[in-house]
């Protein structure tokens, strides 16, 4: 992944931000000295995307070289690729920017590059339709829509290991969910993000009524170690402690007890 304009250069040894266009996300992330306002980017030249284009490769690659199994390139939840996709923040007047399709196009250059790279069967994806986080102005319409089938069209013969689809509304993007699912020429992944740790009942759900092939559940997972054996078992589950996520240390991601220890 590559975060665009959201970073601050006190993060990074005062390298600059970049992002499509030269706009700034709202709000604040954190720093060595505290809260500060995400930087104000610089504009990527055309000239340029080639080689982040290569950066994406080469940390592909390196991540293979590490032994790990395969990548997932993340073009969702308002970072980078997001970044060219959403006609709020990408007003470039380019080739990549302007229409659905063109908005689509570095992220599907970007995919295709790592698939070659390193194998499409060790790739997944990683969207998120609508996500109004970190300040994208995404609406559901004619333009989202054409947008993401954009994306999905040209990775579809690719021949990936997944499309991971995160689904912020159920009633306004669960039709775009679907038409995602018939482009897509392999397994789709939902997220259903929400207040509450996806349920064993949702995931279940889900599957019954066709909705996706597999369901990615995150909260559940990390407040117990043994999810799916307790799920087998319809054993208690451990709660979750929010104000421990994203703490910086392993309390609240490692301590919590198997059901074997808290027996």
């Amino acid at each position: 992944m590559h975060v665009g304009r959201i970073a601050a250069a006190d993060n990074k040894h005062g390298f600059e931000t970049i992002a499509p266009s030269v706009v700034q996300a709202p709000g604040q992330m954190f720093t060595p000295t505290g809260p500060q306002a995400h930087d104000v980017p610089r504009a990527i030249g055309r000239d340029e995307l080639a080689g982040i284009m290569d950066d994406y490769v080469e940390a592909a690659r390196n991540a293979i070289r590490a032994g790990l199994d395969g990548v997932e390139v993340h073009a969702a939840n308002g970072y980078l690729l997001h970044q060219f996709l959403d006609p709020t923040v990408n007003v470039r007047d380019d080739e990549y920017g302007g229409t659905p399709q063109q908005r689509a196009r570095f992220v599907v250059e970007v995919i295709s590059a790592v698939a070659e790279a390193i194998g499409a069967e060790r790739v997944g994806v990683r969207l998120s339709p609508g996500n109004p986080l970190n300040g994208m102005g995404e609406q559901p319409g004619p333009d989202l829509q054409d947008t993401y089938r954009s994306v999905v069209d040209g990775i579809s013969g690719l021949g990936l290991a997944y499309l991971s689809v995160l689904s912020v509304s159920q009633e306004h993007l669960g039709a775009l969910v679907a038409d995602l699912r018939d482009r897509f020429a392999g397994p789709l992944v939902l997220d259903t993000p929400g207040a509450s740790p996806t349920s064993l009942e949702v995931v279940e759900r889900i599957l019954a009524d066709g909705v996706a092939d597999v369901v990615a559940v995150g909260q559940a997972f990390v407040a117990n170690p043994d999810l799916a054996e307790r799920w087998r078992l319809g054993a208690d589950l451990n709660a979750g402690d929010p104000s421990t996520y994203y703490g910086g240390d392993a309390r609240g991601y490692t301590d919590y007890p198997t059901l074997s220890a808290a027996s």
